[in-house]
């Protein structure tokens, strides 16, 4: 019955989503333009955007709870003004939830099944849900390469600099910047920071600073309140352009501590855990370097990103690393502009649970599907091998397809997932007991992506991951995952 409603849910909500794309061709095919409330230079602008996405998970587990589909709707509309150097922005948000599955959690260890239990339990188990909430509002001053930004707004680690080539922007956009730091748009509902950010240009390269503070949210449809949680971040960044090239360097630190005195999540004994609500304070330094290098009709890209961590971690001193290695070729003579890329990444996991140190790299408060396509995994405890194909068979369509192979770094530390803190009770990342293994999957996936109008973008994304050793240890008779989508933006 369960996987029947699953299926019926799933037809339900895509021909919901394939509704709205439809009735965005036909207000993109209109000529619509941004609303104004007055002419000239000054005058205030009036935008919104309307996603829709329709999901369908198969967790890991053999049973019928892990099969379900749900969607959402996400409406951000916002007003905007720019005098001179000043700017203001106020954007409210309004996340609606529909159909969320009410049997797809499990106790411990096997927890929540996917996506869809995630929203269910942070929205005090309603299926269907919906919040208005002040989504940014913020005041900004800029002149030239200087900037002052204080109130609500989105910020991403990473993107200090906008690179001029297409391929080193693209390297930025999709592998690096949000390692960290990012507004998590791909949940439900996204994130916000309250706090002030600033930029200023140097003798050789820029200066970022920010000082900030999280809104709830994510999983969570009202992301109206602050967290308990601090962040300190600052970088350098600089870069230089050649006929053959560009290059991308930046050095950052963070400095984040959590107060909200939730259980942690790490490897050590549930009842050591709860008995350490001390204040969890990281300190990130660390860094990147990406450049593109013409060379007659090929095009080759490399990347590096590394950072260490020190701090507490509670009661344990916490000391950790993380490190990413890509590059990938393009050559003018393939169809389609097909651009081949690999990568590497390991970061450190926690070797011994009671030795009073902490050992798994801290993500803080990335959007962590950016680097985990299909969300059942993120940077901690990992080590990935990678292997991508894009390609552009037509100006207005992407496709992309992947292979990943993923392993726990340390068998003796947890498989973790989630994207940081996002409500006041819970700590924002869960782990599953590895069982001593390693070997946690093999995905494949591919997406489409066709943007009819400069309105209007649609994307098709499906996933396959054959459960390892750890996926199989944590689930009883584990099999397959699958997660599929159908999303449509519509922006005005």
């Amino acid at each position: 019955m369960t996987q029947t409603r699953g299926r019926v849910g799933l037809w339900m909500v895509a021909a919901m989503v394939a509704g709205l794309a439809i009735a965005g061709a036909g207000a993109a095919a209109q000529g619509t333009t941004p609303g104004t409330t007055a002419s000239g230079a000054d005058r205030v602008r009036l935008s919104a955007t309307l996603r829709g996405r329709a999901e369908s998970w198969d967790w890991f587990d053999a049973g019928a709870e892990g099969e379900y589909s749900y969607a959402h709707l996400l409406a951000r509309i916002s007003a905007a003004q720019t005098k001179g150097a000043w700017q203001w922005r106020v954007e409210g948000a309004v996340p609606m939830l529909i159909g969320l599955p009410d049997d797809a959690i499990r106790p411990a260890p096997a927890g929540q099944l996917g996506l869809g239990a995630t929203l269910y339990a942070a929205n005090d188990a309603q299926r269907s849900v919906a919040r208005v909430f002040i989504k940014q509002a913020f005041v900004r001053w800029g002149r030239g390469a200087k900037s002052l930004r204080a109130g609500r707004f989105e910020f991403s680690d990473g993107a200090e600099r906008a690179a001029s080539d297409p391929t080193l922007a693209a390297v930025k956009a999709q592998r690096l910047s949000q390692r960290l730091i990012g507004p998590f748009g791909f949940s439900a509902v996204g994130r916000s920071f309250d706090g002030v950010h600033a930029t200023a240009p140097l003798a050789i390269g820029t200066l970022t600073v920010a000082a900030m503070r999280p809104t709830a949210g994510a999983f969570r449809v009202d992301g109206q309140p602050g967290l308990n949680v601090d962040v300190a971040y600052a970088a350098w960044a600089a870069g230089a352009r050649s006929n053959t090239g560009e290059h991308d360097l930046r050095l950052f630190g963070l400095w984040y501590r959590d107060a909200r005195g939730t259980v942690p999540t790490d490897n050590r004994a549930a009842a050591a855990r709860a008995a350490d609500r001390g204040d969890i304070s990281v300190v990130t330094l660390g860094g990147h370097w990406a450049a593109v290098h013409k060379a007659g009709r090929a095009k080759f890209d490399a990347m590096a990103w590394g950072a260490w961590q020190g701090g507490s971690w509670g009661a344990q001193d916490h000391d950790a690393n993380a490190l990413a290695l890509e590059g990938g070729v393009q050559h003018a003579a393939v169809p389609w502009s097909a651009w081949l890329r690999a990568g590497w990444l390991r970061s450190s996991g926690d070797a011994t649970a009671n030795d009073g140190r902490h050992g798994t790299f801290f993500q803080a408060l990335p959007t962590p599907r950016v680097y985990a396509r299909f969300p059942f995994y993120n940077m901690m405890n990992s080590t990935e091998s990678f292997v991508t194909l894009q390609a552009k068979p037509h100006a207005r369509v992407t496709l992309r397809v992947g292979a990943h192979d993923l392993r726990l770094t340390e068998s003796t530390d947890q498989w973790y997932l989630g994207g940081g803190a996002f409500d006041s009770r819970v700590f924002g990342f869960t782990g599953r007991p590895s069982g001593g293994a390693t070997a946690l999957a093999r995905v494949m996936d591919a997406s489409i992506a066709w943007q009819p109008h400069a309105r209007l973008a649609i994307e098709l994304y499906g996933a396959s991951a054959r459960g390892g050793a750890v996926a199989r240890n944590a689930y009883n008779g584990s099999r397959d995952a699958r997660f599929v989508y159908l999303e449509t933006t519509l922006s005005r």
